[in-house]
Parts: C-alpha cells; structure tokens; sequence
C-alpha cells in the first residue's frame, strides 16, 4: 500500500539519492519509492533537481486545487 505523500517521505528520499553511488542504488530507490511517488516526482527529484520545497509547494497546490472540485 502506498504511503501518504508528506514533506518528511520526500525529504528521506531526497537523502537517499544524495546517498546513493552507484546506478544500481539509484535504481533501488526508483524501485522502492515507485508506488508511493510515481515516475513523474521521482524524476523532478532525481534528475531534474527539484528541490524538496519545490515539489512539497506543488503537492500543495495539487491538494488545494483536488479539493476546490470536489466542493
């Protein structure tokens, strides 16, 4: 099951990409983080750079929006 999306998740993630030294680690964090963030966040993450606040900003602003139409 997924986990919530929160600052913290993306923070740890955001650490073990940094920590990461070899493909074969980046690619077990893909692997791992997958079902919780999707390729699209873990790549703004990863290659792209994204900022933690960055992509923490954008969830944000996905939420408010998500519930604005439900409303």
């Amino acid at each position: 099951m997924p986990q919530a999306i929160t600052r913290e998740l993306l923070e740890r993630i955001d650490a073990e990409f940094d920590a990461a030294k070899t493909a074969e680690e980046v690619r077990a964090v893909f692997k791992r983080y997958y079902s919780d963030l999707g390729w699209k966040r873990l790549c703004r993450l990863f290659v792209l750079q994204y900022g933690v606040d960055e992509l923490w900003l954008a969830e944000e602003e996905r939420a408010k929006k998500g519930g604005a139409d439900r409303e």
